[in-house]
């Protein structure tokens, strides 16, 4: 068994969390092909991308308050058997009811492993540690689009083979499965925790702060990087596999801003400098991707440029929801919360990019950037100046980096 907090297990809940995003985003690179074989218009299509974040943006929070109560453990291995199940069942799809069921079952699966995943670094973690782990969670998301894309990509417009593409996640999800078992245990004495719990959670503003962020952060991002691969090679016109490669350049860079934070706020960074430096990358990049006047190059480094502005405020939020935890033992619900913004962005992310797929729909792409970046900077600003910020509990002090 790893060892609770080790860098061993650090890393595997990190891989938990990069294959949970796969349930996501394996499915786009070959949507063109989903959406000939089920006969899907645009909308619909965007839905399947996000069909498995509706049960988490359903249940994120009693996901979070269950961790508090069995443990993260048993979450985890529990996620792990339905995405597996999920993925078979999508592999084995051949009507629309069988597809959204068999979603939903991956959604149940990427559902507790994260919200699993990132309650057990925080509750192993401390001080600098806990800091650069989060830091590294934050990136999972980034690099699990990215190796999606770069491994599902060969698969598209050949046929029936986007099966495989679930067919292969189910061969990964069986050796997730067993090495849950591996994972450290929730400790005999723990208190049990009351269903009441929740709304000592609810009742507190700071959580409130940082779900606004990150399901802004989340919705942006998702959806821009999901349409991406569509959309570069529509509008310029080159191959999906070509296109789903600069998709995957820009998560390198989403990596990079995430795992950033950690140090820098080790090294004395203040957490609104963080925000506003990253917003103000992130706002110009989503801009001039989106601009008409854009060439492929220009979209290129316009997205890299995005994504290392999004990465930045990305890691930055979600080193605050440990201090936003109303109390250390009701970290699992508050992060339940958090997510359950997160997966809300996610699931709406998609749908609306997508959406904007048509003449002159390039305003509402750049509008939904503006208002984004002000969703997520605003909370993080207003945390800072606040006083109830600045009451943390006092495990967690050292643990934000910021102090």
């Amino acid at each position: 068994m790893l060892t609770a907090g080790s860098w061993p297990c650090i890393i595997l809940l990190y891989i938990y969390g990069t294959v949970a995003t796969s349930l996501v985003t394996q499915s786009v690179p070959v949507i063109g092909d989903i959406a000939t074989y089920f006969h899907l218009s645009h909308a619909a299509s965007g839905w399947v991308i996000s069909i498995p974040s509706l049960i988490t943006a359903l249940g994120a929070l009693f996901a979070g308050w269950l961790v508090d109560r069995i443990g993260d453990k048993r979450v985890i291995l529990g996620g792990s058997v339905f995405a597996f199940a999920g993925n078979l069942g999508v592999f084995f799809a051949h009507d629309l009811t069988a597809l959204f069921v068999s979603r939903l079952l991956e959604g149940v699966g990427y559902l507790s492993l994260t919200v699993g995943a990132v309650t057990l670094i925080m509750r192993t973690t401390s001080g600098a540690r806990r800091s650069i782990a989060l830091g590294l969670w934050t990136s999972h998301t980034a690099v699990g689009i990215g190796m999606t894309l770069s491994f599902v990509a060969p698969l598209a417009q050949r046929g029936e083979m986007w099966r495989w593409a679930f067919g292969g996640h189910a061969m990964l999800m069986a050796v997730l499965v067993a090495l849950a078992f591996l994972l450290p245990r929730k400790h005999a004495n723990t208190q049990d925790r009351r269903l009441s719990d929740i709304w000592l959670v609810l009742r507190s503003r700071a959580p409130y702060r940082v779900a606004l962020a990150s399901g802004a952060s989340a919705f942006i991002q998702t959806g821009i990087m999901a349409a991406l691969t569509v959309y570069l090679a529509r509008r310029f016109q080159i191959s999906i596999a070509s296109a789903a490669g600069i998709g995957t350049l820009a998560e390198v860079f989403v990596a990079i801003g995430c795992l950033s934070v950690g140090h820098l706020l080790k090294a004395g960074a203040k957490t609104w400098m963080l925000a506003i430096t990253g917003g103000i990358v992130m706002l110009a990049g989503g801009i001039v991707m989106y601009l008409p006047a854009t060439a492929l190059v220009g979209a290129a480094v316009a997205v890299c440029a995005f994504s290392l502005g999004i990465g930045t405020v990305n890691g930055t939020i979600w080193t605050m929801v440990p201090g936003a935890a109303p109390t250390p033992a009701t970290l699992g619900a508050t992060s339940g919360l958090v997510s359950q913004a997160t997966y809300l962005g996610v699931l709406l992310g998609p749908p609306a990019i997508f959406a904007s797929f048509y003449e002159g729909g390039w305003t509402v792409r750049v509008t939904l950037v503006v208002v984004a970046t002000v969703l997520q900077l605003a909370p993080i600003l207003m945390g800072s100046r606040s006083k109830d910020a600045d009451e943390l509990p006092s495990g967690d002090v050292q643990a934000l980096g910021h102090r």
